[in-house]
């Protein structure tokens, strides 16, 4: 009996260190993504939540968040044509790093807000899929979007959270 329970334990402790280990390089690189652009305007994201909670619809989106890290991808944007979009943004970040940016057509990173910040910023967007991303490096807190556009703009929002 006693050999089983060293047994277990030891079992225990090895999955542990796995799971400590194996995650260590995945949250290095979520955590390096925050101030490199060419990382911030891949297609893909990689991000991290303890918490995340609200939802994203057709033009609008709020989402509470704890600890995130990465990109996490919340609208695509599609024009026919160059157009400008008004972007009503309202942050309240308690702790961490934490942006909204815009990825254009041509891969073009543009920030939106940086940390807390509330206001509107309006964009030339130019024919093609733009998309809207939460970055974030230890982030904690809230944002509130409001996309203003005519119905010539096809917005597609991620609520896959």
């Amino acid at each position: 009996m006693k050999n089983y329970k060293k047994l277990l334990l030891s079992f225990f402790i090895i999955i542990l260190a796995m799971a400590t280990v194996g995650c260590s390089p995945v949250v290095t690189y979520q955590n390096s993504i925050f101030d490199d652009e060419s990382k911030i305007a891949k297609v893909e994201d990689s991000f991290t939540y303890l918490e995340r909670q609200g939802e994203v619809l057709w033009k609008e989106a709020k989402i509470n968040f704890t600890s995130f890290s990465g990109t996490d991808t919340i609208f695509k944007i599609k024009t026919d044509r160059e157009k400008d979009i008004v972007f009503n943004v309202e942050s309240t970040i308690k702790s961490g790093d934490f942006k909204l940016v815009l990825i254009t057509s041509d891969n073009k990173v543009i920030n939106i807000v940086s940390g807390t910040e509330e206001g509107s910023k309006t964009i030339s967007l130019n024919k093609g899929t733009s998309r809207i991303k939460l970055v974030g490096k230890k982030a904690k807190g809230e944002i509130k979007i409001n996309i203003d556009a005519d119905e010539a703009v096809e917005i597609e929002g991620n609520n896959s959270f």
